[in-house]
């Protein structure tokens, strides 16, 4: 089996295989394994990463909504390209909505919210520094999530969920946080914090705003020490 479709060392022993399938097709788009044009068929899959049809498919149909792959009628599908302008653009999306949702749950948030949201970031610091960055990535998007819950926008939700997808499973494929990120992501999470505790929201919307910029920075530079982007055909 393809080292990309094993589990990862502290994934959970039911992580669904189509989730360990579509992280390893982002990872060897990364890495320069296929290039953007590339054609992909269920069978060739198949054979590369040693599982069945049914992950395969529901992988292949995930990257399609996320916009990385195109379904070719009868044949398969074709690769875009995970561009630096690509990431950009969809850290631009985020940054946007995840500041907005920020501000507003600052105006919103009761005091049991504003203590849930510093338990939250105390239980994910620890997991942080514990050396399984899968685990701490899970628990990173339910942190980011409970501060998404109590702004009350559903909507915003919805757009942020379908449009950020992609660049988690890329992080994911990478190997999530790493001993040099550590202190910056808990700092910038406290600073988020003691903005909801001061409640102040325009405060939590300039904290959300520059960790989302440095977890787009971050993103860029693992992505160059892996080789860059591959090139468009």
């Amino acid at each position: 089996m393809d080292p990309w479709v094993s589990p990862a060392p502290d994934a959970p022993l039911n992580e669904p295989t189509y989730l360990r399938v579509k992280r390893a097709i982002i990872g060897d788009l990364v890495s320069g394994q296929f290039v953007p044009g590339t054609h992909l068929t269920i069978e060739a899959l198949t054979s590369r990463y040693a599982v069945s049809h049914m992950p395969i498919r529901e992988a292949l149909r995930q990257l399609e909504g996320e916009g990385i792959l195109i379904s070719l009628a009868h044949r398969g599908f074709r690769i875009e390209s995970i561009t630096e302008g690509y990431i950009r653009n969809i850290y631009d999306i985020r940054v946007g909505i995840e500041s907005m949702l920020a501000h507003r749950a600052v105006e919103r948030a009761t005091d049991a919210d504003i203590a849930t949201l510093r338990r939250l970031h105390e239980d994910l610091s620890v997991l942080i520094r514990s050396g399984k960055p899968m685990v701490a990535s899970r628990e990173n998007i339910i942190f980011h999530k409970r501060i998404y819950e109590i702004a009350r926008n559903p909507e915003a939700e919805q757009i942020l969920e379908g449009r950020t997808r992609v660049v988690r499973t890329v992080a994911d494929s990478l190997g999530g946080y790493r001993p040099d990120m550590y202190d910056a992501v808990i700092t910038e999470h406290e600073t988020m914090i003691r903005a909801f505790e001061a409640r102040d929201p325009i405060a939590a919307g300039e904290a959300v705003f520059d960790h989302v910029t440095a977890a787009r920075d971050r993103l860029l530079a693992r992505i160059a020490e892996e080789g860059g982007f591959s090139p468009r055909p």
